[in-house]
This record gives C-alpha cells, sequence and structure tokens, in this order.
C-alpha cells in the first residue's frame, strides 16, 4: 500500500523541527498516481500532524492509541465491526452520511447504518413475526413505502434489524438464532408493509470493547434509517447522533382483544404506523 502511495524512500534528518518531518511525509504521497487518494492522504496527515502537535502529543498516549486500534482490529469480525462503533461514537458516520445524502424535501431522512446489521436476513411475509420468542413487547409495524410525490413503491426491498428487550442484537447475543430480529421485506402493489418486531427500548454503547433499516428499490436512493420511540428519555443524548426530529414515531398501546391483534401475538403488544418516502436515484 504504501509504495503505491509514494514515490520512493523517505529520508528524514533526526534532527529536523517536527513541522519539517510534516513536510516530508506530505511530499512522499507525490507520487501517488490516483489523485483522488493523493488528497486523502495528504489531508489525512496534515490533521493527524496537526494534531499531535496541537495536543503536544506524549510518546505514552501515542502508544496507548495504538493498542486501542490493536484492540479494535482483534475484536472486529464477520457478526461485529468495532472501527465502526468507534466511527459512530466519535460522530464521523453521521457527518458522512449527512455529507452524501442531502435529501429533497419530503424524503425520509437518513441515518447511519451502524455496527450491527448483518447479510443473510431471511425474507418474510406481508405480516409475518420477525422472531420465533422474544423478550421484548410485540409491536406491529406497517406503512406504506412511497415516492416523494405520494405514489407506492410496489416490491421496494425493507432490510429490518432490532435489539432485544435484553439490550442486545443478535449478532452479540450467543443465545439466539442470527436471524433473531431480523428480516427482509418486499412491499406489496399498493406499497405496504407489515411485520411484527417488539417495541424499541434504549441500549448501551458496547462496553467489551475499545471503544434500523435498511429500504431499497430501483430508481430510487437506498435508504438507511432508523426510527425511535417518541416516548424514550434519551433521544437528546444519543451516543451516535442520530436522532432526527422527522424519525420520530408513536407506539400505540393495543389491548389483548383489540381485532387487529396479529393471531400469533398474546397479552399486551403495540403498533406503530410508520410510512417511509424514497428519493429518486441521483437527487442527493
Amino acid at each position: 500500500m504504501l509504495r503505491a502511495l509514494r514515490s520512493g524512500p523517505v529520508e528524514v534528518d533526526v534532527r529536523t523541527r517536527p513541522e519539517d518531518i510534516s513536510a516530508a511525509a506530505l511530499t512522499s504521497f507525490g507520487g501517488c498516481g490516483d489523485e483522488r487518494l493523493r488528497e486523502l492522504m495528504e489531508a489525512l496527515v496534515r490533521h493527524l500532524h496537526g494534531f499531535a502537535r496541537e495536543v503536544g502529543l506524549t510518546e505514552q498516549e501515542w502508544r496507548a492509541a495504538i493498542r486501542a486500534l490493536v484492540e479494535t482490529g482483534e475484536m472486529t469480525d464477520d457478526r461485529r465491526n468495532e472501527f465502526i462503533l468507534w466511527s459512530d461514537t466519535l460522530g464521523l458516520s453521521m457527518l458522512v452520511d449527512a455529507l452524501a445524502h442531502e435529501k429533497p424535501p419530503g424524503a425520509t431522512e437518513s441515518t447511519i447504518m451502524g455496527p450491527f446489521w448483518a447479510e443473510g436476513s431471511p425474507l418474510r411475509e406481508y405480516g409475518d413475526a420477525i422472531f420465533d420468542r422474544a423478550v421484548g413487547v410485540p409491536t406491529l409495524i406497517h406503512g406504506r413505502v412511497l415516492d416523494i410525490g405520494g405514489g407506492p413503491i410496489a416490491g421496494a426491498e425493507l432490510d429490518v434489524w432490532q435489539n432485544d428487550a435484553n439490550e442486545l442484537y443478535s449478532v452479540q447475543d450467543p443465545e439466539t438464532p442470527e436471524d433473531h430480529l431480523r428480516g427482509r421485506l418486499l412491499t406489496r402493489e399498493d406499497g405496504s408493509y407489515a411485520f411484527v418486531g417488539v417495541r424499541p427500548i434504549v441500549y448501551p454503547i458496547p462496553s467489551d470493547g475499545p471503544v434500523g433499516r435498511m429500504i431499497e428499490a430501483p430508481g430510487y436512493e437506498r435508504l438507511t434509517t432508523h426510527f425511535f420511540d417518541a416516548e424514550t428519555d434519551y433521544l437528546d443524548s444519543d451516543a451516535v447522533f442520530a436522532v432526527k426530529p422527522s424519525l420520530l414515531r408513536e407506539f400505540v398501546r393495543r389491548s389483548p382483544d383489540d381485532p387487529e391483534r396479529p393471531p400469533f401475538v398474546d397479552g399486551e403488544w403495540y403498533s406503530c404506523e410508520n410510512d417511509i418516502v424514497l428519493a429518486p436515484a441521483g437527487s442527493s
């Protein structure tokens, strides 16, 4: 990687000033043939070196940072990405999302994917539960996927995933199957969709390491977003800065004898109506 970026060996006089070292590091990328990659690497060096000079970074602090990165790599696998968690909690993920996805008026706003999405969620039918057994309170989530003109989008795919009332996603909990509270659904001809999940609860950032929904349809921008319970107590202190007022939803408590109760639900349950509006491709 470094050989492809740099034109040749870089010699730095150990007696030079800190700013001379930074200048030499910047110059080393002059031979990179990929203009965008060179721009990114030069900016990265400028900001990293500037940070180190601004705070007077010590050798002990530098080693601690390297150890944290090593631990991050060791904890990252195909079920959990600790690097994404760093990005989320530092606000970088939401910043990149905001830069990349400026939606037209009326379109559902996006948020970050987070570290707990996984490929291969099972395809579910309209109204299916996305769990076999769950700890949380069953909740019927339903609505339509629409274009910005209000027309229905048939055949849009929703990829949904939730944590359970034990605060864990399935990728975090070795006691649950991988498809627990996960599923993919296709909208019907009128753009409608429905599934039974659980009422969302707050959950902590994982503390054992160093540190939504996804919708797509042909002709429309892929949307990764979250929806939040409007009654949650921590909307103003979200650790990954993902809460947006337009994404708050009301969860309505329903009685056990309600005629709209899903047939496999017993006892207390909730419902939440949630329409999703996709922006046309290329509008961001």
